[in-house]
């Protein structure tokens, strides 16, 4: 699996790094994209300045870190986007819940910008709440359901996850396996459509039921065919950015298509909501850290940083990046 959802270079290994930073800098560089690295810098030094900021401070410039690295994205891809942010937000009630902060998805700017060149859905005139985006978010999906006791898991840890070909044939497809922990009566439901569940001797497999043309005398082909294919599970197979890349499939539920987004999408549409919070209403938005819901948002507002900024390294490199275990 690749975590760049347009664009991934198959040809190219791994980049492990602390942090991407100086890697696309010198990346975009080398490439002649100064305005995309002025933007990517400048996504730096807001990111550094988070780090040291408070909870209730840190989402305006983590926005705006958010908003120079979606920039630099689009520039170096060539994609043309209105100066404005392309979503906005408000508070319904009276009572402080994530289900009252509304996000609305606008028709043009930023955001619209880089879900059309993500071949996303960019939801203009729709509204979502701070809670749907939420639990749709696999970094923070189990402090979510903690959060929310009784809510319905959206996403099943994979492990072993590979493409395989069939032995004298060009046939290949996804194959991963899933922890019996996470197998119930419900498991082969929920990961329809397009994939299938299997015993293999005790051993619960998963497979993509469609398949892939690949042939070791035909690689441009074989890896045109490849791509297009990993594009297609990468919607529903999500990363979590760590020492070793986890990947967890989007379960098919009640409700889990209401938002066909990647996280990269929804973590900067829940930020800028955030962001005005944070910078129009202090006081009331500090009143959101004393509900039982104030760890799952301070959860998002610390790792949201490098779980965005890893994916948007990838999308503008092509490259996959993993964090080095610490030291």
């Amino acid at each position: 699996m690749h975590s760049a959802l347009i664009g991934a270079d198959f040809r190219k290994p791994r980049v492990l790094c602390t942090d991407p930073w100086e890697f696309v800098s010198l990346w975009l560089k080398r490439d002649h994209q100064t305005d995309a690295a002025f933007y990517w810098a400048q996504a730096h030094h807001f990111y550094d300045a988070s780090l040291s900021l408070p909870v209730l401070s840190s989402p305006l410039t983590s926005y705006y870190c958010f908003l120079n690295t979606t920039k630099a994205l689009l520039t170096a891809k060539k994609v043309e986007f209105k100066e404005v942010h392309g979503v906005g937000g408000r508070s319904v009630g009276s009572v402080k819940s994530l289900d009252n902060e509304i996000v609305d998805f606008q028709g043009g700017g930023i955001l619209p910008a880089l879900c059309k060149y993500l071949e996303e859905p960019d939801n203009a005139g729709k509204e979502f709440t701070l809670k749907d985006i939420f639990w749709q978010l696999p970094f923070i999906h189990r402090s979510f359901c903690l959060t929310y006791r009784g809510s319905t898991e959206l996403f099943i840890p994979l492990v072993n996850q590979c493409f395989l070909r069939r032995d004298g044939s060009k046939e290949a497809w996804f194959h991963a396996e899933i922890d019996k922990r996470y197998i119930n009566s419900h498991t082969k439901r929920v990961i329809q459509p397009g994939f299938e569940l299997f015993d293999n001797n005790g051993v619960y497999e998963i497979r993509r039921k469609r398949r892939f043309k690949w042939s070791g005398r035909d690689i441009e082909n074989s890896i045109e065919q490849f791509s297009r294919y990993h594009k297609q599970i990468r919607r529903r197979i999500f990363p979590i950015y760590s020492s070793e890349n986890r990947w967890y499939l989007k379960k098919s539920v009640n409700g889990h298509d209401k938002l066909n987004n990647s996280q990269l999408v929804l973590i900067f549409a829940a930020m800028h909501r955030l962001s005005e919070l944070s910078r129009y209403d202090p006081i009331p938005f500090s009143k959101h850290f004393n509900v039982n819901h104030n760890w799952l948002l301070s959860e998002f507002i610390k790792a949201s940083l490098g779980q965005f900024v890893y994916g948007m390294a990838s999308e503008i490199t092509g490259l996959e990046f993993i964090k080095p275990d610490a030291f």
